[in-house]
């Protein structure tokens, strides 16, 4: 995908002269860099190019730039939360890889609520630990998702849907979440409480909170998008993120970790990940984890692979695969969270479960941003069908 444009492709992007795109610039619309140190000529970022291309044609042509923007398109809400820059992305202004190396978890939910995690209500506490008990053998998505229904309907105070109240439901949510797939209720930060739990290595153990601060957000994915639709509706925290938990666990999204547990394990079974991958590619079969449509390279895997041992071999084989066999298409973060529970000896699915538990504080940051908006998303459809 391309980055940027030129200043000719960006004026006929928008469809204006060159003096208007400079003026965009000086007025902070569209940002801009010099092709070289040494060049005169300045280069545009695409996404903000877009951004204002997109504007403009909803005027135009209302049916075919929204069209075009469904897909990968141009953002279509206005957020404070997370940039996707060029080849990186920001939380409120703030490099994610940086604070993936120097913050914790809770600092960063911190940043994306604009206020600290709050203590869990003891009561609501009681009542999660007798369902949870009484539902163990549940699956822990399956459990968690009962529970949110359960918590919708004890927690009226949620219904305030005042930054404070969703804080709070958050809060719940992410300590129940960490009771269900640990076994205990937290009682130091989330990150420790997992490395206790799932017995990682002392030299490893900062890598979870890494892990969760790199997945916290990602802008308007399917599930956060899925999120602020059912706070738009009036629905409550809990429900909000019921919702997106469906979305975040379907096979396009989330769930596309199953399939590269199963390409891992397929690997195992032959004794080589490149061989497994380069068998694929000679089927036509599809090859899940590698590439990313916002990036060349995805910079959540690009912190977490040369930070993890490679002991069974995957990420020299699957860097290799990348160059030689799949065209440079690089690993996913979802990979990189796989390549996490098999290395580090991981309880099975906990990469999947991780990358859940650190969604979990993006979701909150999109349901109190849409509650504040206080307005209805409700797109319109173009009519194709048969006509009356």
């Amino acid at each position: 995908m391309t980055r940027f444009y030129s200043a000719k492709e960006a004026s006929e992007r928008l469809g204006v002269s060159r003096n208007t795109l400079y003026a965009y610039v000086s007025r902070g619309l569209i940002r801009s860099e010099p092709v070289s140190p040494a060049a005169k000529s300045s280069r545009y970022h695409v996404l903000d190019v877009e951004r204002m291309a997109t504007r403009s044609e909803l005027h135009k042509a209302p049916a075919k730039a929204l069209q075009g923007s469904i897909d990968w398109g141009a953002p279509i809400l206005e957020s404070e939360i997370t940039l996707i820059g060029d080849e990186t992305f920001y939380y409120r202004g703030h490099s994610v890889p940086q604070l993936a190396a120097e913050a914790t978890f809770e600092k960063v939910a911190t940043l994306l609520w604009d206020s600290p995690l709050t203590v869990p209500n003891p009561q609501m506490c009681t009542w999660g630990e007798t369902f949870i008990e009484h539902n163990k053998t549940d699956p822990p998505v399956d459990l968690f998702l009962r529970l949110l229904a359960l918590l919708n309907k004890q927690d009226v105070a949620a219904f305030r849907f005042t930054p404070e109240a969703t804080i709070s439901a958050g809060t719940m949510m992410i300590n129940c979440f960490l009771r269900i797939v640990t076994g205990t209720w937290p009682t130091q930060g989330i990150a420790s409480h997992l490395a206790t739990a799932w017995r990682v290595e002392s030299a490893y153990a900062t890598l979870l909170d890494s892990a969760l601060i790199l997945v916290a957000d990602h802008e308007l994915n399917i599930s956060s998008f899925t999120a602020r639709c059912a706070a738009s509706a009036g629905c409550s925290p809990y429900a909000a993120v019921a919702a997106a938990t469906h979305a975040f666990f379907g096979r396009r999204h989330g769930g596309n970790t199953e399939r590269i547990r199963g390409l891992l394990d397929e690997a195992n079974g032959r004794g080589s990940l490149y061989e497994v991958i380069g068998s694929r590619v000679k089927r036509g079969d599809p090859v899940p984890g590698f590439g990313h449509r916002l990036y060349n390279a995805d910079p959540r895997s690009r912190f977490l692979l040369p930070r993890l041992p490679d002991r069974n071999g995957f990420i020299s084989q699957a860097l290799e695969a990348s160059s030689t066999l799949l065209g440079g298409a690089y690993p996913t973060v979802d990979f990189a969270l796989v390549v996490m529970e098999k290395e580090l000896a991981l309880p099975e699915q906990s990469g999947t479960h991780l990358f859940y538990l650190g969604r979990l504080a993006g979701l909150v940051a999109h349901i109190m941003e849409q509650y504040a908006q206080n307005q209805p998303i409700r797109p319109r459809a173009r009519y194709v069908g048969v006509q009356p």
